[in-house]
């Protein structure tokens, strides 16, 4: 580059001679003729410029990449300028890598089992609970015309019943006691072709309330309630004869 730059500077100032003296100049090998003219001595004086400052920045540019080489850095096992081997650079590891996971996008299938119905209660029975007899026997009425022993009532909530001048059912008796009518706490006559359940003689009883009599033949049935509260029925027997009446008689317990 520096035998492009010489030749520039003397060509430059050969030019800027030549267009101030005006006559041939000769520098380091170049002839410039003589300049006649004014406007010709401005153009060569331009000339002359231009060829000096480009000599210059070549000069600068030349003096720029020199400098550049030798501030080069010393490679590895070089000495530095004090002697003292410089260690080498410590290896740079690379960070390590987080495996990373891409999001699936696979919408599962739909589901294909048939619902499972939600979980129902079974309904509350209604059906009312089950009560048992308490006692059930045959029981005799008689108006004591000839056994000389009057049983006229009995009360039926102990077990077993009780003689009782009235009771739950004993004989209608006034002047006499009269065998084929039954007095109670409560009675009222079974039309039904079987023995009634309790349920139906309780509905019996609260649709006839305050009855107190009833008239019987063999094999009437009749529901009647106690003076504790139970119910039952009894079905009267065949007429004994001397004032007398049997029933069959059943009491059921209290719910």
């Amino acid at each position: 580059m520096i035998a492009y730059i010489a030749p520039l500077w003397i060509f430059g100032v050969g030019c800027l001679v030549a267009s101030v003296v005006g006559k041939a100049v000769k520098l380091g090998g170049v002839e410039i003729p003589a300049i006649t003219t004014t406007r010709a001595q401005l153009v060569v004086a331009l000339v002359g410029v231009a060829a000096i400052v480009l000599g210059t920045v070549l000069f600068q540019h030349e003096g720029s990449s020199s400098t550049a080489g030798s501030s080069a850095a010393v490679p590895s096992g070089a000495s530095s300028a004090s002697g003292a081997s410089a260690p080498p650079p410590a290896p740079t590891r690379d960070p390590p890598r987080t495996p990373t996971t891409a999001p699936s996008t696979t919408t599962p299938p739909p589901s294909t089992e048939p619902a499972t119905p939600p979980a129902t209660e079974p309904p509350a029975s209604t059906a009312p609970a089950a009560v048992h007899v308490r006692w059930q026997g045959t029981l005799t009425l008689d108006d004591g015309s000839t056994s000389g022993s009057p049983i006229t009532g009995w009360s039926l909530d102990s077990v077993p019943p009780q003689r009782a001048p009235m009771g739950d059912l004993g004989l209608a008796c006034q002047l006499s006691c009269e065998p084929g009518q039954i007095v109670g706490t409560t009675v009222v006559s079974w039309n039904g072709a079987t023995p009634p359940k309790r349920e139906q003689c309780v509905t019996l009883l609260n649709t006839h309330l305050g009855q107190r009599t009833a008239d019987v033949t063999a094999g009437s049935i009749v529901c009647f309630g106690t003076d504790g509260g139970r119910v039952g029925f009894f079905t009267a027997g065949g007429g004994a004869g001397g004032g007398r009446q049997t029933l069959a008689v059943t009491v059921w317990e209290r719910p």
